[in-house]
């Protein structure tokens, strides 16, 4: 039987190897030289994750020899074929896309253009196909794929070209795993306004807010327009004196206390309104709570039970994990405003990673 398949194999007769490797399955269903044969017309005819799982099974399950040999060299063929297909679909992808005559060439959308890849999290029954997708993807060992997929949420993965983003995105959704992906360019651009207070709540509820060059004005909206709720708590960062070893005086940089944000997204407009608890005019607008005396975080949380109660929209508010993982990737991207104006000691990139957080929320598109 042997020969015979390896006859029909040298004459590309692939109909015939099928027929062949069916009766010898029949025969000799444990046989290493059966999937030998099965992984090789299997790499033939392009089914190249089953033909390499056959090979890997052989490595397993064959002490040496032959076969062994065989089966290294199968799968060494199959990974360089999916680098030079990788190669392959990233050199267009990278590409910069003609740009329109009257277009000036900072406008370019073209695949050069600096954009960032997050991972979100898979449904359970498809974590392992994701987590193998992340390695043949990223050419990531099992344990390092297992460590970039998150159990929640999602995370900051890459920050790169515009092309080369787009097609990781492809790649990872053919295994399971939902990305989010948006151009540097786009989150720059997106309508931030900050509220600096509420003037009414109804019948349609009315904002005072500060545009990014620092106008103000009123925006009417209504309630069903909140398309998404985004929150997260950040670190407010003090200098502390503290004692160290012998008795030596250190200071350092402590989180002395958490800023409070809420996002609300108006698709339809393609605006945020941004919020938060150490910027809102508590003595300006509605009237938050009969008792004057109570202080600031009592009208905060006052004024966020009155919201949950006008807003059905889905609110998002896993931003922790995201916003550790994308400080390590701040200083590779172009300047990004974070709409914010909380009074700091110095800046910090906890607001920009809050920013990039809620922005990736306002692109539909950008869910794959």
């Amino acid at each position: 039987m042997e020969a015979q398949v390896a006859a029909a194999l040298e004459a590309s007769d692939y109909q015939q190897v099928a027929k062949l490797l069916k009766q010898w399955h029949r025969n000799e269903p444990k046989s290493p030289l059966l999937r030998l044969y099965t992984a090789q017309w299997q790499e033939r005819i392009h089914r190249l994750e089953a033909a390499e799982k056959n090979y890997l099974k052989l490595l397993k399950q064959t002490p040496g020899g032959k076969i062994m040999q065989q089966a290294r060299a199968g799968i060494q063929r199959i990974q360089q074929q999916q680098s030079d297909q990788k190669a392959a679909a990233l050199e267009p992808a990278k590409q910069p896309a003609k740009q329109p005559a009257k277009r000036p060439a900072t406008q370019s959308a073209g695949g050069d253009e600096v954009a960032i890849l997050a991972i979100a999290a898979p449904l359970e029954t498809n974590r392992l196909q994701a987590i193998q997708g992340v390695a043949q993807v990223f050419n990531l060992d099992a344990y390092t794929a297992r460590m970039k997929v998150p159990a929640s949420g999602f995370r900051l993965h890459r920050v790169g070209p515009w092309g080369e983003i787009s097609y990781y995105a492809q790649a990872l959704k053919a295994s399971k795993l939902p990305t989010l992906s948006a151009k540097v360019s786009h989150i720059q651009a997106l309508s931030v306004f900050q509220i600096c207070c509420f003037e009414a709540l109804a019948p349609q509820p009315t904002v005072l807010c500060k545009s990014a060059d620092g106008q103000l004005g009123n925006i009417r909206f209504d309630w069903s327009e909140v398309s998404v709720q985004v929150s997260a708590q950040l670190p407010i960062f003090e200098q502390v004196v503290d004692i160290g070893n012998w008795g030596k005086t250190i200071h350092k940089e402590k989180v002395q206390d958490y800023a409070q944000v809420m996002d609300l997204h108006l698709a339809g407009r393609k605006i945020v309104l941004r919020m938060c608890d150490r910027l809102y005019q508590y003595q300006q607008g509605i009237t938050l709570t009969d008792r004057k005396e109570l202080n600031s975080r009592i009208q905060w949380n006052q004024l966020l039970s009155q919201l949950a109660q006008a807003i059905s929209a889905t609110h998002h508010d896993d931003f922790n994990r995201f916003g550790q993982g994308a400080l390590e990737f701040i200083n590779l991207l172009p300047p990004v405003h974070p709409h914010l104006d909380i009074d700091r000691r110095a800046p910090s990139e906890w607001d920009i990673a809050f920013h990039l957080y809620s922005s990736l929320y306002s692109f539909p598109e950008a869910w794959r």
